[in-house]
């Protein structure tokens, strides 16, 4: 009978396949090949059906004629190393019309049977050696959930936020010489679970305008995470996700406002809850109306750093919010590089930010102004003594920054060619910020 189903198998061609995650059903229809029982499919990268097996290899399919329904459920793996890849990417991703589209080629996908039925032979054939064992399985289960979260909240971007802490609780090491552990991490836990919590926000809102599912010039660093477009998590658990990070972040404010002195941090919390809600956030959408750059540089620039300073020393400091201007640019940086690519699609939104209302070509040369400012604060702040001469060490990210703002100048209309700007704003952000925190560290152990 196996040898029937496999003739079956190789008699047809295109399929019915149901992938998910969460409970977030995806169909899909595909040609295919066989090779016995084992079905090999193509798709697009960051297409649902890709991005569903990348987090969960369990799908069901169908293959039909005018007589005979077979039902398979089996296991999918994307192949990077098929002896015949190439080929069967050329004539699958001929037949489905599947092409390159920017950074994103075709994958192909490999599903192997766990149980194959066909009623009308009375036909139930279980495939054990194909099904992982349950530990196996709890396992995958795990890091399939670790995954999925670490993508949706964009945690490796959360980097910039926790720079920022460090930079701020550098500050007040350097004035003191000592520092509170205890609210270092509780800083760097409650930031990040800030950021993710905007981070959500912003994909939800995002989704709700439209803004994401218009926009086809993706990056690895732009146009969002892409979890509700590619079906991987449903609009309800994104607001979800992001209305737990906000509780951690409120329930970790809280407790520092109550164990310093004033209201400083509760007030601090306040304003940056304002800026990171209402970013795109109805009904106010700050980036709608030119106030996105601004809500950015407050948010990531004074707030954390004077913020991370202030749970410290427990008193107002001008070095801190000079700092602040520093850090505030850089992370403005980020944003501004990644609005490039983003243009078109903010443009159909209503957004307003500076890349939209100036246009790219003038928004290239700000760009640099705005990097290349960051440099002539440090320089400054070390004249007038507000940081150690030890802080010009910040100047090695300059070989970053300068080929961020040379790519950008070149390539703003090109949103391919902009990816490396991207990396290099973030390279830049990240080794200035790290480079100035261990600067004062150092400065104030040996002074």
């Amino acid at each position: 009978m196996l040898e029937k189903v496999e003739k079956f198998l190789e008699a047809n061609n295109s399929l019915h396949i149901a992938s998910s995650s969460y409970n977030n059903p995806n169909l899909s229809n595909c040609s295919y090949v066989s090779e016995g029982t084992t079905l090999i499919i193509a798709g697009e990268q960051n297409s649902s059906l890709i991005e569903q097996i990348r987090f969960n290899p369990k799908v069901e399919i169908i293959v039909n004629d005018s007589e005979i329904t077979l039902k398979y459920i089996g296991r999918a793996t994307i192949v990077r190393d098929h002896p015949n890849q190439e080929k069967l990417i050329g004539e699958l991703g001929h037949k489905d019309n599947l092409e390159r589209r920017g950074i994103f080629g075709v994958n192909l996908v490999q599903i192997v049977p766990i149980e194959i039925n066909v009623i009308q032979w009375d036909y139930f054939q279980e495939f054990k050696e194909n099904k992982p064992s349950i530990l196996k399985e709890l396992f995958r289960s795990i890091a399939k959930t670790a995954k999925i979260w670490v993508k949706g909240l964009r945690l490796p971007f959360i980097s910039v936020s926790v720079a920022a802490v460090v930079v701020g609780t550098a500050v007040a090491y350097y004035e003191n010489g000592s520092f509170d552990w205890l609210y270092f991490l509780l800083a760097v836990v409650g930031i990040s679970a800030f950021h993710a919590c905007a981070d959500l926000l912003n994909d939800f809102f995002d989704h709700l305008s439209r803004n994401d599912e218009v926009n086809e010039k993706l990056t690895p660093f732009s146009g969002g995470s892409r979890m509700i477009q590619n079906k991987l998590f449903s609009t309800t658990r994104t607001l979800m996700g992001a209305i737990v990070t906000f509780l951690v972040t409120l329930g970790i404010g809280l407790y520092i406002n109550f164990e310093v002195q004033g209201n400083i941090v509760l007030f601090i919390g306040l304003g940056g809850a304002f800026l990171g809600i209402f970013y795109v956030g109805k009904p106010i959408k700050l980036a709608n109306f030119g106030f996105a750059e601004l809500a950015i540089f407050l948010s990531f620039g004074p707030a954390i750093v004077f913020g991370s300073y202030y749970i410290q020393q427990e008193k107002f400091s001008w070095t801190p919010i000079y700092a602040s201007t520093i850090v505030g640019l850089l992370i403005l940086a980020v944003l501004f590089v990644n609005q490039f690519p983003d243009y078109e699609a903010d443009k159909e939104s209503g957004r307003k930010n500076i890349v939209v209302l100036a246009g790219r070509e003038i928004s290239s040369i700000l760009f640099i102004i705005f990097l290349g400012s960051t440099y002539i604060i440090l320089i400054i702040l070390v004249i007038f003594q507000h940081l150690p001469y030890l802080s010009l060490i910040a100047l090695a990210s300059l070989l970053f920054a300068v080929k961020a703002m040379i790519t950008t100048r070149k390539h703003y209309n090109n949103y391919l060619a902009m990816i490396p700007a991207q990396a290099m704003t973030i390279l830049t952000t990240l080794a200035f910020t790290l480079l100035l925190a261990v600067s004062l560290f150092i400065a104030a152990v040996v002074k």
